[in-house]
């Protein structure tokens, strides 16, 4: 968060005329798991698993039409969010296998870690710079705020990638290409990730 991973994998995207998927991942998981968008995502987040399981189930309801019971458990038709995580690697692994495509999250670096031809990059910064940054786009003075939200958004990525692939998600070893965004500027980054991408075997 802030540190302008997005901005820059797009920018990359248009560079080499690549396909960008970002949300549209969720959107195809989703349309093969047979449930929403939104269910999806919040299945897969990186939210602990309390919470998006309650969230799933009173949305599931919802679609239903029926107002859930307080407190109730999900349907026992509901698929969990380690199902439902199935379908969106399955996506991940597809547009993998394709080609000539951006992937933005969603763990696809360590999912495509043994598919050939696959550049892994990190986009990373420090906290302080990525708060900056991210409260000037969102017009936001409150910086110190703004801070506490990315540094709860990184202890629970961490946690998320430790619960479910046994892993720190920031290892140096599961990517070929890390850039600092504090000193490497948007466009320098975004040549130098194609740059590496041409020369992939």
């Amino acid at each position: 968060m802030g540190a302008g991973g997005s901005t820059i994998s797009r920018a990359v995207a248009d560079k080499m005329r690549f396909r960008y998927y970002d949300w549209e991942i969720i959107a195809r998981a989703a349309q093969e798991a047979g449930v929403s968008p939104e269910v999806l995502a919040v299945a897969t987040s990186e939210r602990p698993p309390g919470f998006f399981e309650r969230v799933i189930g009173t949305l599931a309801s919802l679609v239903a039409g029926e107002e859930p019971p307080e407190g109730a458990p999900p349907p026992v038709s509901l698929l969990n969010s380690d199902d439902y995580r199935q379908f969106l690697e399955n996506v991940v692994r597809e547009l993998g296998r394709q080609g000539e495509s951006v992937i933005v999250n969603r763990a696809s670096h360590l999912i495509l870690k043994d598919t050939p031809g696959v550049l892994k990059v990190l986009v990373h910064g420090s906290p302080e710079r990525r708060a900056a940054r991210f409260a000037a786009a969102q017009e936001r003075r409150d910086l110190a705020s703004v801070r506490k939200t990315i540094e709860e958004s990184d202890r629970q990525r961490l946690e998320y990638f430790r619960r479910v692939y046994h892993t720190d998600s920031l290892s140096s070893q599961y990517f070929d290409l890390a850039i600092n965004t504090d000193h490497i500027a948007q466009e320098l980054a975004v040549d130098m990730i194609a740059a590496s991408a041409r020369e992939m075997p």
